[in-house]
C-alpha cells in the first residue's frame, strides 16, 4: 500500500519536459551544423528529432490520460 507522499512522487512524470529540453538543444545543434556550417550529420538530426517527438508525445499522453 502506498502512502500519500509516495503516491504523489510516483504519479509525477518529469520525463517528458526533460526530454523535450535536452532534445531541443541537440536538435538545434544538429540543425545549425546542417545548414549554417554545411557539416551534415543526418544521423544526429534524425535521432534528436525522434527524441523530441517522444518527449512531446509523453507530455501529451500524461496530459490527456487524467
Amino acid at each position: 500500500m502506498k502512502t500519500e507522499t509516495t503516491k504523489k512522487f510516483s504519479e509525477r512524470n518529469d520525463f517528458g519536459p526533460v526530454m523535450i529540453f535536452i532534445s531541443s538543444i541537440g536538435l538545434g545543434y544538429a540543425i545549425v551544423n546542417q545548414y549554417v556550417y554545411d557539416k551534415p550529420n543526418l544521423d544526429m538530426l534524425l535521432m534528436m528529432s525522434c527524441f523530441f517527438l517522444a518527449g512531446v508525445f509523453s507530455v501529451l499522453r500524461t496530459k490527456y490520460s487524467k
